[in-house]
């Protein structure tokens, strides 16, 4: 449409260019992190920053106090340990010794009760089936316990031989007959 070249005021242009720089210059602060100091105390960082360095070099020392300590403590520990574990060898050993000096097998009261060869030479429990301290509570005395098994195996097996000796000289005697009897005919 209309091309108007009005001049612009000196005035009004040099107060842009003013708001200009400023607002460059406000940004750049703002943007900048190192030279940025809006609401901030430096010399207070700056002062918790050199007693956290502080606190931190003295926990470091404390610490390598305590690892010394924790060494010397640890050798000791080791040295108690390897002086009990001797003293317990060496009442082991005394124990083992009196053991073997002392106590015997053959002396104890409690040998027989060791003794392997013991049960095979004593008698029974009970003899006999009407044993008074034999009660039922006992359990001395089962049903189809035969206490006399043995006795009676030999009688019965002499009791064969004789009736098998009887029958022999039986068989004999009918021989004998029969070459008599064949005789006299």
């Amino acid at each position: 449409m209309y091309q108007v070249d009005l001049s612009p005021d000196p005035k009004e242009a040099a107060a842009i260019e003013a708001r200009r720089n400023q607002e460059k210059e406000r940004q750049s602060r703002f943007f900048n992190v190192r030279t940025r100091v809006m609401g901030v105390d430096v010399k207070a960082l700056n002062s918790q920053v050199e007693e956290r360095k502080l606190r931190e070099a003295t926990d470091q020392s404390k610490e390598a106090a305590y690892g010394t300590y924790q060494e010397q403590y640890d050798l000791v520990a080791q040295m108690l340990e390897k002086e009990q574990a001797e003293r317990t060898r060496r009442l082991a050993k005394k124990v083992q010794e009196f053991r073997e000096q002392k106590q015997q097998l053959k002396n104890r009261r409690e040998f027989d009760l060791w003794d392997p060869g013991r049960l095979w030479m004593e008698f029974p429990a009970h003899l006999s089936h009407s044993d008074p301290p034999c009660g039922p509570a006992s359990l001395q005395y089962f049903a189809g316990e035969d206490l006399e098994r043995a006795t009676c195996l030999k009688m019965q097996q002499e009791q064969f031989s004789y009736s098998l000796e009887r029958q022999l000289q039986e068989q004999q005697q009918v021989k004998a007959e029969e070459k008599c009897a064949g005789r006299i005919i």
